[in-house]
């Protein structure tokens, strides 16, 4: 394997186990919105890593181009979705709880 690709995989593999923590670490929580945000940062580190090690595994080409591009479009969208299913569950009435 040549070293790009050895790379690639390292990525591939840290984006996994991200995303893998983190449905375990979804169930910890019970508030709504403090899930929301743990679940939308780690969709985005977890897919960072993943497309970046998939871009390092391909080479430079221009599937790695539109990788790249699709990586700056959902770094830009994910954490605006995410905002508005947030504030979309506040305006409707859903409050947080009160933990004692």
């Amino acid at each position: 394997m040549i070293a790009h690709e050895i790379a690639g995989m390292i990525f591939i593999s840290i984006g996994i186990v991200f995303i893998i923590i983190g449905i375990f670490g979804l169930y910890r929580y019970n508030n709504f919105y403090t899930r929301a945000s743990v679940s939308s940062l780690i969709d985005s580190a977890g897919f960072l890593f993943i497309s970046v090690g998939i871009v390092l595994y391909k080479g430079l080409s221009t599937f790695s181009l539109k990788m790249l591009f699709l990586i700056l479009l959902t770094l830009l969208l994910n954490p605006l979705a995410s905002h508005f299913t947030v504030r979309g569950a506040y305006l409707s009435g859903h409050r947080p709880r009160k933990e004692h």
